[in-house]
């Protein structure tokens, strides 16, 4: 969006104040894109999926909020403050108080349940931030904070006698960037951008725009495949040309930054092509090859849509996610408080060491720890063991289970190299949230527990105390968090909604599957392309429907692994016990593509 642009540069040039740049006024915006109802597929940016509203889900749009207003110290953009008047703690220092480096597994998730979860989310969100030359930090990513910083710097305070950043009171955190609603006028508080569509449109495949997907495809077969490189005999991603063997690309440029999440990527681009080479193979040269790239990723979606929903989704919320009728009256955007605080419940599951595992069921030597691959491992995928033993490792090994345990390798690790500190992830997603204007976590736990009625959480009348926080909390964290908020009123959101304990069946508590469920429900119900969603012009078939039923990760796993997973525990989200017991792949249900 050209005014998106602008107000990015021009604040970044000190030519437009955060004043003037939060008045309500009206903005031009371009032209409506004009929408052809009878064209088959989802464009690249997400526009024309809403007839009636064109640019509901576009890609750089606002996100929404579930839970009211933003909460801003002057209802524009200052950051809140306690319920004292005074500034909030320090995120690094809740991070240390609050957070233990102990593991508790979930030992029904299996880890692909997180991988899952990091996949998803990258096809739904990405806040971009401002452009600042050197950082907040005289340091780059730590140091001491600088004397005149940018007005849009966010540094996260490291307190005195941090034990693992010593002689460093900064590190670095920039604002987001923040725009206009889609009638142009700006909204009274921030309102930040999602960079990528609204939608679950498989845009960490394909991309979220024009440009980006024709540099993904491969035209020289005419069979509608995505570019691909073929190293030690493996299918993999396609490489930036002129840089390195490794340096993998696809529609989503975090692709790189763990090698699980590399992992994932190749599945789904195989899985494309492979559907892409099934349905040349019925129809031949007779159709061209954007027919054939456009009807194999539009199958391709509803596959995602379909493990989500039927797979994924359980595990996480509980029982089974009912699906919702279209509605065109709803804004699709992704709730802020899902994007900045509830799906980074992620961040939880994750294990320091990876473990993998050779055909054979022994431990592979391949296995690793996180802390040391964060965008450096994906040269683990030019060992042609590595995808099935990574594969095999996320289907045996439990995920983290959701609570205040949280590996080192994201609270004092992240994106660590051999010269350079890692950053606090669990500090730097507070600090998020705050600089998003995300409501404190006794306000959201109270909506989500009013609106959904979740049992046996009764919402406690406020004003709240800690110990009201028994129902949800361990006396434990509880204590914890007395120790650095002055007023339960005070907790962040993301922090106090981690650290709930799960509802039965659930991986969350009742906050974050409040919200979690909210969001899904929302992105079925406003897309008119769901693959649920029959009737419509853009529909399958009912048998078309019946057969992408059939789906499941297993299935796509069988279908696009190295050779050597030849059984599979049937819920791939699950771990292998006597009621998930691996069977043969012959066994797992395929789609029949002729019916497309």
């Amino acid at each position: 969006m050209v005014f998106i642009l602008m107000l990015v540069l021009a604040l970044a040039a000190g030519t437009l104040s955060e004043e003037d740049a939060s008045v309500r006024q009206a903005t031009p915006l371009p032209p409506a894109p004009r929408c052809d109802p009878t064209y088959m597929y989802r464009t690249f940016d997400g526009t024309c999926n809403n007839l009636n509203f064109p640019r509901f889900g576009q890609a750089g749009t606002i996100f929404q909020r579930l839970m009211g207003p933003a909460t801003y110290a002057n209802d524009l953009s200052a950051i809140r403050l306690a319920k004292s008047g005074n500034r909030l703690p320090s995120t690094r220092l809740i991070s240390t108080k609050v957070t233990v480096n102990s593991s508790f597994f979930d030992y029904d998730a299996s880890l692909i349940t997180m991988q899952w979860g990091q996949f998803m989310d990258h096809d739904l969100t990405q806040t971009p931030q401002f452009p600042i030359t050197g950082g907040c930090c005289d340091g780059g990513l730590f140091g001491n904070v600088k004397a005149n910083p940018n007005a849009d710097c966010l540094h996260i305070p490291i307190p005195s006698g941090d034990p693992v950043y010593s002689n460093v009171n900064c590190m670095n955190m920039i604002r987001s960037t923040y725009g206009p609603r889609l009638d142009g006028t700006m909204p009274p508080r921030r309102q930040q951008i999602n960079a990528l569509t609204h939608w679950i449109d498989g845009s960490q495949i394909y991309g979220n725009n024009n440009s980006t997907a024709q540099s993904l495809r491969d035209r020289s077969s005419g069979k509608g495949l995505l570019a691909f490189s073929v190293q030690n005999g493996k299918v993999l991603l396609p490489t930036s040309p002129s840089t390195c063997a490794d340096c993998f690309v696809a529609g989503d440029n975090r692709v790189r930054e763990q090698p699980l999440l590399t992992v994932m990527h190749t599945l789904w681009l195989r899985e494309h092509n492979r559907v892409a080479k099934a349905l040349y193979a019925k129809f031949g040269p007779s159709r061209s090859d954007e027919f054939y790239y456009q009807e194999a990723r539009r199958i391709v979606i509803a596959e995602i849509q379909h493990i989500t929903y039927r797979e994924y989704l359980p595990v996480i919320l509980g029982p089974e996610v009912p699906l919702i009728p279209f509605d065109t009256q709803f804004n699709p955007a992704i709730f802020n408080e899902f994007a900045t605080a509830a799906y980074r419940m992620g961040h939880s599951q994750l294990r320091s060491f990876i473990k993998l595992f050779e055909a054979d069921g022994t431990g592979s030597d391949q296995s690793f720890f996180l802390g040391n691959s964060f965008l450096t491992g994906s040269f683990r995928l030019l060992n042609p063991k590595f995808i099935d033993n990574a594969l095999r490792g996320q289907l045996l090994v439990p995920a983290h289970s959701v609570d205040e345990c949280f590996a080192p390798d994201i609270t004092s690790q992240l994106f660590r190299t051999t010269t350079a500190l890692g950053a606090d992830l669990v500090a730097i997603n507070m600090q998020r949230g705050r600089d998003h204007g995300l409501p404190p976590y006794v306000r959201a736990r109270q909506i989500a527990l009013e609106n959904s009625g979740l049992k046996p959480y009764p919402p406690p009348p406020p004003p709240m105390t800690f110990d009201d926080l028994a129902p949800t909390h361990s006396l434990e964290v509880i204590k914890s968090l007395k120790a650095v908020y002055k007023s339960v009123e005070d907790i962040d959101l993301y922090i106090g909604g981690v650290t709930e304990r799960p509802l039965p069946g659930a991986a969350v508590g009742p906050t974050f599957a409040y919200i979690i469920a909210q969001q899904f429900d929302n992105l079925r119900r406003t897309d008119r392309f769901f693959y649920a969603n029959l009737g419509q012009t853009v529909s399958f078939t009912p048998r078309q429907f019946d057969e992408i039923r059939k789906v499941s990760l297993a299935r796509i796993i069988c279908d696009n692994n190295d050779g050597t997973i030849t059984q599979i525990q049937p819920m791939a989200f699950r771990r292998p016990s006597r009621y998930n017991m691996p069977i043969p792949c012959a066994k797992i249900p395929e789609v029949n593509f002729n019916y497309y």
